[in-house]
């Protein structure tokens, strides 16, 4: 299906890395229903890594800012952002779509600046379908590229990310960008404990650097910390301080245990199998899409009611 109407097309995705990987689908999508139209794909510094192996097979070009929150509102800041925004009045697009599970006023305002004749989204302001409640979000970001392209495919029941997990090792990661979904040091030490006694192998420790008072991008030092000391012999330290850091690592791990967050849906997308252990996050919204995953929430939704024999169950069954 070609749509010569459509011959350049501003793809918006300027979240965070899980919502930016809930939307490769729909962006694959896109370039299979219109392999004429020039594809941009616009997001943001620190999570463009993600999809710079989208070029130049699924999208054409990547259009990357500067979040203000993670540089601080300075006068090069405004330069930045006032010379991004005039580069895409100049693109003159023919339509602009916003792969986001809701209404985001960056968004809009992104798609608005472009001066795109048609912005397909959610919202009043915009063209699509209508919001539903009570899906995930990949298939939020799905329905609006379907709509474009005018099919009602569904989506596929796994992310084909195409860097895959080529090794066979466990990985434990422990940060959460969100607090209600950390848990504790002691407890972590202990999955290592039973992990190394059942399988024999080192599994490997996975956390972002940095102090948990960093208010853009919490870090869990002191966290890892405490855990190598609970567990020195038992398992293998593997800090991710950049996300191509931990795409190499993922690539490691043909099981992962992790709190609800970028990793679990990156690690999901690369062919991983997941144990997801979610506190007040949505696992109908948010849990790994993938069929090789358990996931794992209490009835208080709180993370930390999750016991560490419930997670050891939950590996062992995505193990077999």
């Amino acid at each position: 299906m070609s749509n010569p109407a459509l011959r350049k097309l501003l793809v918006v995705r300027n979240d965070n890395i899980g919502d930016l990987i809930c939307s490769i689908p729909a962006i694959q999508l896109l370039r299979k229903r219109l392999p004429e139209t020039e594809i941009h794909l616009l997001v943001n510094s620190y999570n463009a890594p993600v999809v710079e192996v989208l070029l130049p097979q699924w999208v054409d070009r990547l259009l990357v800012y500067r979040k203000t929150k993670h540089v601080g509102l300075t006068a090069r800041q405004l330069i930045h952002l006032a010379k991004f925004y005039f580069g895409l009045i100049r693109e003159r697009y023919d339509a602009a779509i916003l792969l986001v599970g809701g209404v985001s006023r960056q968004a809009q305002a992104f798609a608005q600046c472009s001066g795109a004749p048609r912005v397909i989204g959610y919202g009043s302001t915009n063209e699509g379908p209508a919001y539903q409640d009570g899906c995930h979000e990949l298939e939020y970001s799905w329905r609006l590229a379907a709509y474009l392209c005018e099919t009602n495919e569904n989506p596929p029941d796994r992310i084909q990310y195409p860097v895959r997990v080529t090794g066979a090792r466990t990985g434990v990661q422990i940060t959460s960008r969100k607090p209600g979904n950390r848990w504790s040091a002691e407890r972590f030490a202990e999955l290592i404990r039973q992990i190394h006694a059942q399988t024999r192998q080192k599994p490997l420790l996975m956390w972002s650097p940095g102090d948990t008072s960093t208010r853009t991008h919490p870090g869990d030092d002191e966290k890892a910390a405490d855990i190598l000391e609970l567990v020195p012999e038992t398992v293998e330290p593997r800090p991710t301080g950049t996300l191509k850091d931990l795409i190499l690592t993922l690539q490691e791990c043909s099981v992962l245990i992790t709190p609800d967050g970028g990793a679990m849906h990156l690690a999901a997308a690369m062919g991983s199998r997941v144990v997801a252990m979610f506190g007040q996050s949505d696992p109908v919204r948010w849990r790994p899409w993938t069929p090789c995953a358990k996931v794992l929430q209490s009835p208080t939704r709180s993370i930390e009611d999750i016991g560490v024999d419930e997670v050891m169950q939950a590996q062992a069954q995505i193990r077999t």
